[in-house]
């Protein structure tokens, strides 16, 4: 008898281990940082959202399902992804449906589903402009059918609150801060937690310091006029992916305001590249090379230059600046890339194949780039040396 009760406690382990195991591979993982706050982390993806708890609500912010940005090719509505989204936040507040999903902008890392969420009557918080891009992959019945859940931020900003917890929702746009992705942006305040939600508008300098001094990027600093604009001086910031570093998860707002305050832009190191003659680039290019190893100043500036070079027509100083980068981080695939791609404009086709060829021997993983992207840039630059004429 003891044995049968034993053997029977050893299946209900196994059914209740196996119920468990179906119901976490079903769901995404939720860690809770204040009350009414939470992360929903995922597998298939670096990034987060966030949801905040109403009294009878939820509010969520961004579905980050693949970890793609600006550069994804193929835009596709995730509905297996939404659907889990939707599955997680019913097992982890069963008496309280989503009411709001928000997103930053329309990169699939901020927005990756939109029908799951319309069919399960949540209204959609977006922009315009974002909202033209969504309607490329999401279907377009749901939209219609759907139409009065879409919610666009009027002006500027747009408040949700009740009596537990508030969102205020600004939006912006790129002319006034230039190096937003997208045409205009949705940044998140949670006033209860003072933490604001920057999402990708964060990015900051993960390598070593920059001639001694850590560097300042374009959205560092738009992010940190926009506060100083806006009055608003929170405790932490919210970024997409994982701050593995940090005990909350989020990143201390010391940390923009000192790299504001101390560092070193990196417009202001293109500027003085850009300014160097073209005689000086050619013929002291080594130096030039040498003194950016040593410095530790990042390709991405130089490949700021080949691009503001082409912009300007100047074949001749596009290709010094693609051949410095090439030298200065030759294990990066985008050197070898925008090296061909100045060679390619130069109308030097066998020498831009021949870089493209080694470059996929080198990195047979990275297929962005080549000769369809370098032929579109072409005639989108063409454009604007149309224009310039």
């Amino acid at each position: 008898m003891k044995l049968v009760k034993i053997l029977l406690c050893l299946f209900c382990m196994s059914i209740s281990a196996k119920s468990f195991a179906q119901q976490d591979t079903s769901c995404n993982k939720i860690r809770k940082i204040y009350d009414g706050m939470y992360f929903m982390y995922f597998d298939s993806s670096n990034s987060k959202s966030t949801i905040i708890e109403f009294s009878d609500f939820l509010f969520l912010l961004e579905a980050p399902i693949i970890d793609l940005g600006g550069g994804a090719k193929e835009l596709k509505d995730d509905i297996a992804g939404g659907e889990k989204i939707l599955r997680t936040l019913k097992a982890n507040f069963p008496n309280k449906p989503l009411k709001y999903f928000a997103h930053s902008h329309w990169h699939p890392h901020s927005i990756s589903s939109v029908s799951p969420f319309l069919n399960n009557n949540v209204s959609l918080i977006t922009t315009e402009e974002n909202f033209k891009v969504i309607k490329t992959f999401a279907d377009s019945n749901v939209i219609s059918k759907n139409a009065e859940k879409i919610i666009f931020v009027p002006g500027d900003s747009l408040r949700i609150a009740d009596s537990f917890n508030e969102v205020i929702i600004y939006r912006f746009d790129q002319k006034n801060f230039p190096s937003t992705p997208t045409k205009d942006y949705l940044y998140c305040y949670f006033p209860k937690y003072n933490c604001m939600h920057a999402a990708c508008m964060y990015t900051k300098w993960m390598g070593e310091p920059v001639d001694g001094k850590q560097l300042l990027s374009g959205r560092e600093e738009n992010l940190y006029n926009f506060l100083k604009l806006r009055n608003i001086k929170p405790d932490f910031l919210i970024r997409l992916s994982h701050e593995k570093k940090e005990d909350n998860d989020m990143q201390p707002y010391e940390g923009l305001q000192n790299v504001n305050l101390n560092g070193i832009k990196s417009a202001d190191i293109m500027d003085k590249y850009l300014s160097i003659s073209s005689g000086v680039l050619k013929n002291t290019r080594d130096e030039i090379i040498r003194v950016a190893i040593n410095k530790n100043i990042p390709t991405s500036i130089f490949n700021s230059c080949v691009y503001t070079e082409l912009r300007k027509k100047e074949f001749e100083r596009a290709l010094d600046f693609a051949i410095i980068q090439a030298q200065v981080n030759p294990s990066d695939p985008n050197s070898w890339d925008t090296l061909g791609e100045v060679y390619y404009f130069l109308g030097e086709y066998a020498i831009a194949k021949n870089y493209l060829k080694h470059k996929k021997k080198m990195f047979p993983e990275v297929s962005t780039g080549g000769e369809e992207v370098w032929q579109k840039d072409l005639e989108n630059f063409q454009k604007v040396w149309d224009k310039n004429k």
